[in-house]
């Protein structure tokens, strides 16, 4: 569980001096792990994979243009309003699960069916692939930032994005799976799928699948958005009306919600944001979000490094003279009738001992400068302390 007490991680508020993305970085870089993602259909987009519904509007203009194949129109019709063209020639409600079933009823059939969706086309390399937003996500998990992904999306750009960076995320796609996974916080990294995996049969796509969840996907997705900050990114939460209420009613909100909006802001998200305070971004895509994000929580890992003491300064310094530049322990050619000698090295050490004493005689003169940098009295004239 995320600890929420006072000697825990702290909030750092946007507002004034501190941008929304700068007030993100601020927070994910001081507590790592705390931070789960949402992500929606805007992550995928740059990476050309259809959302679900836009599945459903192609396989249904596919069923009409072989039902009807006199009729030149019958896809686009279908397409137009899928739902509408369901229920006018079929018995059966229209869902992403119903459908499937009915256009490819086998296991073989339905992976064939979907492949051309959501895998890389025969030679055309990294179409449908990861998006730099994905390998942003995945150097975020990688540094130990973000331990939660919690995404409405039925591709595998986000599991495959971690597998090019080393690791194997526990993926949950089934509410029966929920059980036996392992306790979040033990996970490297936990990729929870609200509406399932493409190749499964349980999925949840239409207006009514997306009312309510499984109870064990709702407990789970409760405690989520209990224990963790959250950072929203490429969800619009017009459809999703069980994400919706779990986002409503969670009370604590321990730590800020910063949710990412690009394109039209919606009123389900207007309100969500207004009900939780959220530090909302405006006007950056999925890629630049995440991949700005990675950058800035860069540089403060640069700010943090522990500095380095002058005793240990020397020490290395030391180290690294007792040692000949790599051209002097080049092996050169020896000259005809020549011998060795041990001038070289002798002369060598003398520079060592010289630079050595010189540094020491400036690292003692810090150590007693007086303050402002003015002349300490046992330096030359006209020399004053470094600052």
């Amino acid at each position: 569980m995320v600890s929420d007490d006072a000697a825990g991680p702290a909030a750092i508020p946007a507002g004034g001096l501190i941008e929304p993305p700068m007030a993100m970085a601020l927070n994910v870089h001081s507590s790592p792990g705390v931070y789960a993602l949402l992500l929606g259909a805007g992550i995928s987009i740059a990476s050309g994979v259809k959302t679900g519904w836009g599945v459903v509007q192609d396989i249904v203009g596919k069923v009409a243009a072989v039902r009807d194949p006199d009729n030149p129109d019958a896809q686009a019709e279908a397409i137009a309003d899928p739902e509408k063209w369901w229920e006018a020639n079929t018995n059966e409600p229209l869902g992403y699960s119903a459908l499937l079933a009915a256009a490819a009823p086998k296991p073989a059939s339905r992976q064939a069916m979907l492949a051309e969706y959501f895998e890389p086309e025969e030679g055309q390399g990294d179409s449908k692939g990861p998006s730099a937003a994905h390998r942003a996500i995945a150097q975020l998990v990688k540094r130990g930032s973000i331990r939660v992904i919690l995404t409405t999306n039925f591709d595998r750009l986000t599991e495959r994005a971690l597998q090019e960076v080393g690791i194997s995320p526990q993926v949950v796609s089934r509410p029966d799976q929920i059980k036996g996974i392992k306790p979040l916080v033990h996970s490297q990294v936990t990729v929870i799928k609200l509406h399932g995996d493409y190749a499964d049969l349980e999925q949840r796509n239409t207006v009514d699948e997306l009312e309510t969840y499984p109870d064990e996907l709702q407990q789970l997705l409760e405690r989520v958005l209990d224990e963790y900050g959250l950072i929203v990114c490429g969800w619009s939460a017009d459809w999703d009306k069980a994400l919706v209420r779990a986002v409503e009613g969670t009370r604590s909100r321990r730590y800020p919600l910063f949710w990412s909006q690009y394109g039209r802001f919606s009123d389900a998200a207007r309100r969500l944001t207004a009900r939780h305070d959220a530090v909302v971004i405006d006007g950056k895509s999925a890629d630049e979000l995440f991949t700005d994000l990675v950058r800035r929580i860069e540089a403060l890992d640069n700010m943090t490094t522990a500095p380095i003491t002058r005793d240990a300064a020397v020490a290395q310094l030391k180290r690294a003279l007792a040692r000949p530049p790599p051209s002097d322990r080049a092996v050169r050619p020896r000259r005809p009738g020549r011998h060795p000698g041990p001038r070289s090295q002798h002369t060598r050490s003398k520079a060592h001992e010289r630079l050595l004493h010189h540094l020491g005689r400036h690292l003692r003169l810090q150590r007693s400068r007086p303050p402002g940098g003015q002349r300490h009295p046992s330096a030359p004239a006209g020399q004053r302390c470094l600052p």
